[in-house]
């Protein structure tokens, strides 16, 4: 065989050994009916990176539009497009972080309970230094049940296999999913972006309300025991909010954003 045929050969075979499989990731989602439903995250060396200026949908990796049934339980996350689907695609070059996938559902009845396979963070062929992820989070108000040690409404997906959600269930929807590197979570919490800042804290009629980098939208805030108490689109274009009409005591405020999906945090109103 000729020393060139050899050496393309060889080439290919290396670039064949070098090839990631595609990461398919499942979240399984049972609500209180029995009903089903799957999102699925995936990673693959074809995916693309999309933008709100320049949207790129990877429809041979499923980040198409789903055709959803409306009257019945559903979960989605949204494509490049804006249209919901089943399957959000990363591809290799994301490593070690992804921004967060925002999941949301219609016609559910509590409890919800989610899934996955543990064994996937370990898959021998992701591209981390440590071999494994990480971190694995979801992130979001119906997860500040659990305390994991990694901050308000954040659940770690590495210590277990699944979750059921029956308190504050009116706030399960939307959340984010996290995935990285570092298993130092004092670390994640230096690297993630910075949180909602809430001043004065306590307050008696007006917050001010801070969130470097990031375009702010739609607020709510809830009591302790999860009923919303106000909820407006957009926050106030000078950030400053008017909680005098609430009565004395402590709230969780929510903020949808144009990056990371949600900000919470923690006020108390005095009288």
């Amino acid at each position: 065989m000729p020393r060139i045929l050899l050496l393309a050969l060889a080439c290919s075979l290396a670039v064949a050994a070098a090839a990631q499989p595609t990461w398919r990731f499942h979240l399984a989602f049972e609500d209180g009916t029995g009903a089903r439903d799957t999102l699925w995250l995936v990673y693959d060396i074809s995916a693309t990176v999309g933008s709100d200026f320049d949207p790129q949908v990877d429809y041979a990796l499923g980040e198409g539009v789903a055709q959803i049934d409306h009257n019945t339980f559903n979960v989605f996350t949204w494509n490049w497009d804006g249209d919901s689907t089943k399957t959000h695609a990363y591809p290799y070059t994301e490593f070690p972080n992804f921004d967060g996938t925002i999941i949301d559902a219609i016609n559910w009845t509590p409890p919800m309970t989610i899934t996955w396979d543990t064994s996937l963070f370990y898959a021998s062929y992701l591209p981390y230094a440590q071999g494994h992820l990480g971190i694995a989070i979801m992130d979001g108000l119906a997860f500040s049940q659990f305390d994991h040690g990694m901050g308000f409404g954040v659940f770690n997906m590495l210590s277990e296999n699944s979750v059921t959600i029956d308190f504050l269930w009116d706030y399960l929807f939307t959340f984010s999913v996290y995935f990285g590197p570092v298993d130092d979570t004092g670390i994640h919490a230096e690297s993630a972006p910075k949180g909602l800042k809430v001043w004065p804290n306590p307050a008696q009629e007006l917050i001010q309300l801070e969130l470097s980098g990031n375009e702010m939208g739609k607020v709510s805030v809830s009591d302790l025991a999860g009923r919303r108490v106000m909820e407006m689109e957009q926050v106030p274009g000078n950030g400053v909010l008017d909680i005098s009409s609430l009565g004395p005591g402590t709230y969780v405020i929510s903020i949808l954003t144009n990056q990371i999906p949600i900000y919470h945090a923690k006020f108390e109103k005095t009288p």
